[in-house]
């Protein structure tokens, strides 16, 4: 009788092994592997959580830099009242280097405010305005000329030069360009 306990014993310890077994690497197991595959999803968007917060010190970065570019950029465009001094900036310009000017034609356009507000345009943008110029003098001196414009501190880019020698100037070359000044528009 105690050999039939022994063995009785033996074989529920053998079949509770083969049972534990089972359960570990069968039921258990997949139950594991769906655990080890949420935890991979999760280690991911931990990862893409890390990316995005470093890309957003990045994007903090550069956004701080255009707001600085965007703050030097009003103190050299002007606002509607200072346009006028570049038009006599020009002026000034032309007159130390002894230019006659023939023609200055500013194209102030007349924007209709509510098209701003219908467009959704910005309240605070730049808008370009060209000014036409003609006027005459020599070689060197007309050269002079667009180099000081270059070297202004409000912003004036050159475009569209035209150079032709007239006899009715003395001999002089008459010159016709298109400047393109910038104002800033503050909205209210």
């Amino acid at each position: 009788m105690s050999r039939n306990i022994f063995f009785g014993t033996i074989t529920m310890l053998l079949l509770s092994t083969v049972g534990w077994f089972y359960y570990t690497i069968a039921i258990a197991g997949s139950a594991i592997s769906e655990l080890e595959i949420e935890l991979d999803e999760i280690n991911g968007k931990f990862n893409e959580l890390a990316m995005v917060s470093e890309s957003y010190d990045d994007f903090k970065v550069r956004f701080n830099e255009k707001v600085e570019a965007f703050d030097t950029l009003k103190a050299t465009i002007p606002d509607n009242v200072g346009y006028a001094t570049v038009l006599e900036q020009i002026r000034q310009i032309s007159e130390q280097h002894k230019l006659q000017i023939t023609g200055l034609t500013p194209s102030l356009n007349d924007i209709y405010p509510a098209l701003y507000t219908e467009l959704k345009i910005p309240r605070n943008h730049v808008e370009c305005y060209p000014v036409q110029l003609n006027f005459y003098g020599d070689y060197l001196t007309i050269g002079a000329f667009l180099d000081d414009l270059m070297k202004m501190e409000t912003r004036v880019n050159i475009a569209n030069i035209k150079l032709e020698t007239e006899m009715e100037h003395g001999g002089m070359l008459t010159c016709e360009l298109n400047l393109y000044t910038y104002i800033f528009i503050e909205g209210a």
